[in-house]
């Protein structure tokens, strides 16, 4: 009884930002921070008053994240809407009131209209992002019996909304088309998405084409599962007993075509393909899955446990949410398609380089085509260096779980960190960073970020660090922008 009487506790109300009504039923999860990190801890919902409270907490930092359908997740003393949040710091007997505001996700909506002005019903509608400088579908929907749609789900951003292929009852066809009443994505006009707020009037008026068509065979006596991918999504057709498929009303483009079948060993066919408009025919040839051995090796060629290096492979190509994770030594068959590769090793290795099996059109990437046998090469130095330091405020106190975010400033070291690295200060303000490549960094602490871009680290004063191999430096931080 007494240990309890001493325990913390977190109170809180959540609120829906524009109206200030209590939000019912909404996540509200619970981390510790622990060292550099942070680990859930508890989590539950709000009541039908928006109320929520985590009893009998021991003292520590702590960080608050809700969630609901509709909003974006709101983190508590976050200063932007993808802030990373500030920690409550509880004492052991401490009591605190936490009040989170959800905001809810943007919204744009139009109509998609016919020649004469009419809406078009069914139609389908695309909102993409453009990011490594290709565009990434972000919502879907289909056009209501008055040709109006609306894209929801948005965080904020600027979007390029399209419409999707279609052939009318006529046979007229109409081609994808961007708002701006264009085909070009270089003459799109963008629209911006806010929270709590829809983005109105984004009308088009699809322009009238000639589509493209693709038939083709899948050869090797098997049936078979055709996918197409594109940048709005995958369909699917089955072959045929000759093995034929087809594919109507496409967007003349960039594609990648796969066929897959059912066999012991597995089999594929992969190819990319630019349809133009009208008919184009291609046939495929089933060939076993290309397969990957992970080869790992020291730079100086000290001796190393390879199983102690792991590699996530992603296929990017068409693209894939789960990584295949393979051990140093190991081998597997792939799904065909483009791959991004990346590498993790134990603490007192750091990654030096990737030899890839064969080139892409990205760099860190590569083509796994059937029949291949491929070896990726992750080549480890033994003599890694690390950074460590204290985060300051403005009177030189030390800040919990303060964010750090650590940048190389050279490409290729910036590759091998997967874009950088970020951590959280501990209990004490201190931060650490291990498995480093020698090179040139810069870091900074704040709460007003949850991952920089790269006009981020123009515009902010980072702190440049260069490391030598092997090297164990300190940097204290000052936190930019206050708690």
């Amino acid at each position: 009884m007494p240990a309890a009487l001493a325990a913390a506790e977190l109170e809180g109300l959540i609120l829906e930002n524009l109206s200030g009504r209590p939000l019912a039923r909404a996540q509200v999860s619970l981390e510790v921070i622990e060292g550099g990190a942070s680990a859930a801890l508890r989590s539950l919902l709000s009541d039908s008053r928006g109320r929520f409270a985590f009893r009998s907490l021991p003292a520590g930092a702590y960080l608050i994240s809700v969630r609901r359908a509709g909003y974006l997740t709101a983190r508590y003393g976050q200063r932007r809407w993808d802030g990373p949040g500030a920690p409550v710091v509880l004492g052991s007997a401490a009591h605190f009131f936490a009040e989170v505001r959800l905001q809810r996700l943007g919204v744009i909506t139009g109509q998609i209209l016919d020649e004469n002005q009419v809406g078009l019903a069914g139609h389908p509608v695309y909102a993409f992002r453009e990011a490594d400088r290709t565009l990434r579908m972000a919502a879907g929907g289909i056009s209501d019996d008055r040709g109006i749609y609306r894209l929801i789900g948005l965080e904020p951003g600027r979007y390029y909304v399209r419409t999707g292929p279609r052939r009318l009852e006529d046979g007229r066809g109409l081609l994808p088309t961007y708002y701006g009443q264009t085909t070009a994505f270089a003459q799109a006009r963008p629209v911006e998405a806010e929270l709590d707020r829809e983005a109105a009037g984004v009308d088009i008026e699809p322009i009238a084409g000639r589509l493209a068509q693709l038939v083709g065979r899948v050869l090797g006596g098997l049936p078979a599962t055709v996918t197409l991918s594109s940048e709005t999504g995958q369909r699917e057709a089955h072959t045929a007993p000759d093995g034929g498929f087809q594919f109507d009303e496409l967007a003349p483009g960039l594609y990648n075509l796969m066929a897959t079948a059912n066999a012991n060993p597995p089999r594929a066919a992969w190819r990319r393909l630019h349809l133009a408009e009208g008919l184009t025919q291609t046939d495929m040839e089933l060939r076993p899955w290309p397969s990957l051995r992970v080869h790992v090796e020291e730079k100086s060629g000290l001796a190393l446990d390879p199983g102690r290096v792991t590699v996530f492979l992603r296929r990017a190509d068409p693209p894939e949410q789960s990584p295949l994770r393979l051990q140093g030594g190991q081998s597997a068959s792939l799904p065909p398609g483009e791959y991004q590769a990346a590498a993790v090793a134990p603490p007192e290795y750091y990654i030096h380089s990737f030899l890839m099996p064969r080139r892409s059109r990205q760099p860190g990437r590569f083509e796994a085509l059937p029949s291949d046998a491929l070896e990726l090469t992750v080549v480890v130095g033994a003599r890694p260096a690390s950074l460590r330091g204290q985060v300051l405020d403005a009177e030189g106190k030390p800040v919990p779980g303060a964010p750090v975010f650590l940048s190389a400033v050279d490409p290729d070291v910036q590759r091998l960190l997967e874009g950088g690295r970020s951590t959280r200060a501990d209990q004490r303000g201190e931060y650490r960073f291990y498995g480093l490549p020698p090179g040139r960094y810069r870091l900074f602490s704040s709460f007003e970020l949850s991952q920089p871009r790269d006009s981020d680290w123009d515009a902010l004063a980072a702190v440049g660090a260069t490391l030598e191999e092997g090297q164990a430096a300190t940097l204290d931080l000052r936190l930019l922008g206050g708690l």
